[in-house]
């Protein structure tokens, strides 16, 4: 059994290895996503200026959202990856593993959802110029399935600090626990249209902002001490000659 456990050990690594990969590229996708376009209108904005944004950016806007749906599905990857390395630890770790896969994968359906009324709206904006409520309904629409998916977003970020904190990272899970109680006031923005709180302010975006620093961090942690932990098993195993020597002293 253990010669069996040994031998799948590296194929785990390299498959962890992998997905902390996906997620410094998914967090890499997102901030160009987010980069590559001018700053969307505000909430309350008026709907020529918001036609005038998705009319005279129609290409960039494209762009960013293919990057933005890359950057989802790697973080799915990332996301299922810890879910399957996290799993094999005993206790509430499993569970743990559970509630933070949840709400990863909860948080890429509402980002999908909400990708996909943007670009519904980058390829209507000019068929429905002339229909200013729909503009504003699919402008508000997409805002919004965005600041829900900080509900998710704290789900994700809750269970898998406190998992992370477990497993040795105990500022990593603090921020991961702190992050989720904030995204949670981040969401909190479905309910106003102006200001701080408004879904395209910048509490909203500080808490997007700390979702990708916390999956950024949280991926060169799991690079760095797969390496040193395979390295410290290595310097720790006995080789073939020193359990003979042992055994001649002993004899």
């Amino acid at each position: 059994m253990d010669r069996e456990f040994d031998a799948e050990e590296p194929t785990g690594t390299a498959w962890q290895r992998l997905g902390a990969v996906c997620g410094i590229a998914a967090v890499l996708a997102l901030v160009a996503a987010t980069l590559v376009v001018p700053q969307p209108p505000k909430a309350d904005a008026s709907t020529g200026k918001i036609l005038a944004y998705y009319i005279g950016h129609r290409h960039t806007l494209l762009f960013s959202q293919w990057l933005a749906g890359l950057g989802t599905a790697l973080f799915l990857w990332f996301a299922g990856s810890l879910r399957g390395a996290w799993a094999r630890h005993p206790g509430s770790a499993r569970e743990l593993s559970a509630v933070a896969f949840g709400g990863g994968v909860a948080l890429a359906a509402l980002a999908f959802a909400g990708t996909g009324v943007n670009l519904t709206l980058v390829y209507l904006a000019r068929p429905i110029q002339n229909s200013t409520d729909l503009v504003r309904t699919l402008y508000l629409g997409q805002a919004l399935v965005l600041t829900l998916s900080f509900f998710a977003a704290a789900v994700f970020l809750a269970g898998g600090g406190l998992l992370i904190r477990r497993l040795g990272a105990p500022w990593l899970g603090a921020a991961g626990v702190l992050l989720g109680v904030y995204d949670l006031l981040a969401a909190g923005a479905i309910s106003d249209f102006k200001g701080l709180r408004s879904p395209t302010g910048p509490l909203p975006f500080a808490a997007f902002i700390g979702l990708l620093a916390w999956v950024f961090a949280t991926s060169i942690i799991i690079l760095t001490r797969l390496g040193r932990d395979r390295e410290e098993e290595s310097l720790e195993e006995p080789t073939v000659a020193d359990d003979e020597l042992s055994e001649e002293a002993s004899a």
